[in-house]
């Protein structure tokens, strides 16, 4: 079981810090940094009104369903993930990551999302809810979340440089991504960022519809950049049937 905070939560807390902070504003409003990005209400009003802001909101809010097809994938496939480093993109909720963080107690599971809002709101909350305050109960990690897992915000596009990877052997195992590929714009910076994040021998997971209506992305433009590019090794490892069919893509190295 994995458990996730519902977007109820999410209202009341905005809804309590927005209280703090009129009682906080009068003496604030003098050194309020306005270069801030949207905060939490501006945020969950976005989320209420688009699944997509281009460069504000990018849905990290809701759980999608691709997100769901890749928890149930890996559970399928039953691998021992002790002593791996994954890592997640664009991981709102971070179910896929959060799964196979609570699979190992020495596993690594690093996440991405492009609003620090959403890593705040919904994935921080989510990896407490399933490691030190489980509501089974489960025994805790004897070492801190931190140990374990690492938070990344902000754009793909300068993700790699953020790491800093000391050679290969300091990059992923496995790279884990659902619903990324909606826009076809931003497919570039999202499989050069694969591309230079995974270690020889890994692999990434792309889950994913195979069209989204009214921005433009699909699996076919992104299988098409992957495969001129002539680095990976792509095939579908899971399907779905339903009005607008959802797959897996699994990306390796070439030989």
């Amino acid at each position: 079981t994995i458990y996730k905070r519902n977007l109820e939560d999410v209202k009341f807390q905005i809804a309590q810090e927005d209280d703090d902070l009129e009682t906080a504003h009068d003496e604030d409003n003098k050194t309020k940094d306005t270069t801030k990005g949207p905060g939490g209400a501006e945020i969950l009003a976005l989320a209420g009104k688009s699944d997509l802001v281009k460069g504000v909101y990018e849905g990290g809010l809701k759980t999608w369903e691709c997100a769901l097809d890749l928890v149930a994938y890996l559970a399928e496939q039953k691998e021992n993930y002790d002593g791996k480093k994954v890592l997640e993109l664009g991981c709102g909720s971070a179910l896929p990551g959060i799964y196979v963080l609570t699979q190992s107690n020495t596993v690594k599971v690093d996440l991405q999302d492009y609003n620090d809002q959403v890593l705040q709101l919904v994935t921080l909350p989510n990896i407490l809810l399933n490691t030190c305050l489980r509501p089974d109960q489960q025994p805790a990690r004897d070492e801190s979340v931190e140990t374990h897992t690492k938070l990344f915000m902000g754009d793909w596009s300068g993700l790699v440089d953020l790491m800093a990877f000391k050679d290969d052997a300091d990059k992923y195992d496995l790279i884990l991504t659902s619903e990324t590929i909606y826009s076809e714009e931003s497919q570039p910076k999202l499989y050069v960022t694969i591309k230079n994040s995974l270690k020889r021998g890994g692999k990434a997971l792309v889950a994913a519809k195979t069209f989204y209506f009214g921005v433009g992305g699909d699996i076919l433009s992104f299988r098409r950049l992957v495969e001129q590019d002539n680095v990976f090794d792509i095939k579908v490892v899971f399907s779905a049937q339903a009005f607008v069919r959802r797959e897996i893509l699994e990306l390796t190295f070439k030989a």
